[in-house]
């Protein structure tokens, strides 16, 4: 019910921008809605502060949402064109019914960091402690378990899992003392440790291939339109070549968000970057992966993943910028 109302205000808010010509005859209104915070989060309204969207023809407004489960439904109601949300929200919306596709992975391994509170060290000091994660069933819970499965542990019976919020509500509950440990984006990491608490796990080190980030859209928009869809496409990836290209102007826009040291933006870039992919194609393996870490989805048994992707939008835009 509250998901229903926050998307009933979104609906109400933001109508009048996907009515054509609304912003001029040159431009094109598009409403662009996106869960989570940091690494590509970060690059992608990098990329909208510099106009890469504005010079593919859109007038974007970026619309954020606490919980990937919204992004989702936004873009079901027509009330966004696209969303960049976790594969996992969108893989579940799937095989809700949902009628949306994946046009792009932008991440596809994991990224975050476990952190813990002073006196953890390490992750079998995690055992019988409460680990936070955003909701049951979100991405942050999905990869928790999976790491926890990796340290040779059950998630069920060896931690106490705790629904808390954000990255940036886990972090408070870690320095409150509320919880023990959690994963939390590189962006969290230099904030963490100022305040004492340890890393002691770098899921990046996890080398498994798995769709972690991605765009999504609405099947019906695709089919209707095709180039608004492309043109978003389009402004991410040449964004994201920009953002990788020229770290200075990045850190720049990074110290007008993160309020931290030069070395810890340093870190923030470098940690952000390195998993944002360059050609974030829809890889078949790292999304198989995605759905069968899933145990609700993976009881269903044989899939053709094919048909949860739409590729042809971004193998376009490679194709134009070789």
């Amino acid at each position: 019910m509250r998901y229903t109302r926050i998307l009933a205000v979104i609906v109400f808010a933001l109508v009048f921008r996907l009515v054509p010509g609304a912003s001029g005859a040159e431009l094109t209104p598009i409403n662009f809605v996106s869960s989570g915070s940091g690494g590509i989060v970060e690059v992608i309204r990098f990329s909208h502060k510099q106009g890469f969207f504005k010079k593919q023809g859109l007038d974007m407004t970026m619309i954020y949402v606490p919980s990937g489960v919204l992004a989702a439904q936004t873009v079901v109601s027509g009330s966004a064109l696209v969303a960049n949300n976790s594969i996992s929200d969108i893989l579940n919306a799937i095989a809700a019914g949902a009628p949306l596709k994946i046009l792009t992975v932008n991440i596809d391994g994991f990224q975050h960091l476990f952190v813990a509170r002073p006196g953890i060290n390490s992750p079998k000091d995690m055992k019988g402690k409460k680990v936070a994660v955003s909701r049951y069933g979100a991405f942050s819970d999905i990869e928790t378990r999976f790491l926890i499965r990796q340290w040779g542990m059950d998630p069920d019976k060896d931690v106490q899992i705790l629904q808390i919020g954000n990255s940036g509500a886990r972090s408070a509950a870690l320095m409150s003392g509320g919880v023990d440990g959690a994963v939390v984006t590189p962006a969290f990491v230099p904030v963490a440790r100022n305040a004492g608490l340890n890393v002691i796990f770098d899921l990046s080190t996890i080398k498994t291939k798995f769709a972690n980030i991605g765009l999504m859209a609405q099947e019906r928009l695709i089919r209707e339109q095709p180039k608004l869809v492309r043109a978003t496409v389009a402004g991410l990836v040449q964004g994201i070549r920009y953002w990788k290209a020229n770290p200075d102007a990045a850190k720049t826009y990074l110290k007008q968000i993160h309020k931290v040291s030069a070395a810890d933006i340093d870190t923030i870039y470098e940690e952000g970057s390195k998993h944002v992919r360059a050609s974030p194609t829809p890889d078949l393996e790292g999304i198989q992966t995605a759905w069968e870490s899933i145990p609700d989805l993976k009881a269903r048994g044989s899939v053709d993943f094919r048909k949860f992707v739409e590729p042809r939008f971004i193998e376009e835009v490679l194709r134009a910028m070789k």
